[in-house]
C-alpha cells in the first residue's frame, strides 16, 4: 500500500497492512517477509548486532596477525597445513575472470567446492549454483622456523579475503581465522556481519537441519507401529489405516 502523505502520526497503535490476495504455499513466506519488515531486522542486526562467543560468551573482537599466526603455531609439530584465501563465500557466478587474474598473480593452485584445481586448467562453474572458492597460498609444514613464512601468508591471503584466512589441517578440518571480528580465549573467528547471515532463505544463515522452513518432517515410529505384538498386517498403521492388503496364495497367506 502507498504510505501517508505525513511526516507524523501519533496516537495511533502500530499496525501491519497485507494485500487481500491469494496467500503463497510457499514455506519460506512469513509475515517479516511479505511486509519486508524482516529485510529491515536483518539490517538491524547486521549493523549494530554485537557478536559474542558461543563457548565462553565474550565479546568477539578483531584479530591481529601476530595472533592468528601464534594460534595457528599452537597446532601440532609436524602438521601439514594450507594457507588458503577464501575470495568467493556461497555466491553465484562463473569467476573467470577472477581466477584469471589469480593466476596472472602467480598463484598455481585453488580449492573450488572442496575439490583442489589448477589454475593454469580450462576450469567450469555453474553460474547458476553458489560457490566457496579459495585460492591456495602457502603449504607448509608446523615448526618453530615457519613463523615468518606463515605470517606472510597469512597477510597475503587476508589481503585478498576482506581480513578472512582459512587454515585447512591436512586430514583434519578447516579452521577460519578473521582480522575483524575472533574470542581472544577460545580462538573461534568469525566474519563480519551481514544481513544474510540473519536470513533463512539464505545458506549462509539458514539452519542447517531444517534449512531454514522451521520444522523437521520425520517419521514416528510409534504411530506406524502403535503395538509392537501385532502381526504385521494388524499392527502397521500408515497415513491413519493398514495399506497392506491380504491375498492367497498355494494355500497361505501372502502380502
Amino acid at each position: 500500500m502507498e504510505k501517508p502523505d505525513v511526516e507524523l502520526i501519533e496516537g495511533l497503535s502500530p499496525a501491519i497492512s497485507i494485500d487481500q490476495k491469494t496467500t503463497s504455499r510457499n514455506p519460506r513466506s512469513t509475515v517479516g517477509t511479505v511486509t519486508e519488515i524482516y529485510d529491515y531486522i536483518r539490517l538491524l542486526y547486521a549493523r549494530i548486532g554485537v557478536p559474542h562467543c558461543p563457548n565462553c560468551g565474550k565479546k568477539i573482537e578483531k584479530q591481529t596477525i601476530d595472533q592468528i599466526v601464534d594460534n595457528i603455531m599452537e597446532l601440532e609439530e609436524g602438521t601439514k597445513i594450507q594457507v588458503l584465501s577464501p575470495v568467493v563465500r556461497g555466491r553465484k557466478g562463473e569467476y573467470k575472470k577472477l581466477l584469471e587474474d589469480f593466476s596472472k598473480e602467480g598463484f598455481v593452485r585453488a580449492k573450488i567446492d572442496g575439490e583442489v584445481v589448477e589454475l593454469t586448467d580450462d576450469i567450469e562453474i555453474d553460474r547458476k549454483k553458489k560457490h566457496n572458492i579459495e585460492i591456495i597460498v602457502d603449504r607448509l609444514v608446523v615448526k618453530p622456523e615457519i613463523r615468518n613464512r606463515l605470517a606472510e601468508s597469512v597477510e597475503t591471503a587476508m589481503k585478498y579475503a576482506n581480513s578472512l584466512v582459512l587454515i585447512d589441517v591436512i586430514g583434519d578440518s578447516e579452521k577460519l581465522f578473521s582480522g575483524n571480528y575472533a574470542c581472544p580465549d577460545c580462538g573461534v573467528s568469525f566474519e563480519e556481519l551481514t544481513p544474510r547471515m540473519f536470513s533463512f532463505n539464505n545458506p549462509m544463515g539458514a539452519c542447517p537441519n531444517c534449512t531454514g522452513i522451521g520444522y523437521l518432517m520425520k517419521m514416528d515410529e510409534d504411530l506406524i507401529i502403535p503395538d509392537k505384538d501385532k502381526t504385521l498386517y494388524d499392527g502397521v498403521k500408515a497415513f491413519g489405516a493398514s495399506t497392506m492388503k491380504k491375498r492367497r496364495y498355494n494355500g497361505k497367506n501372502v502380502f
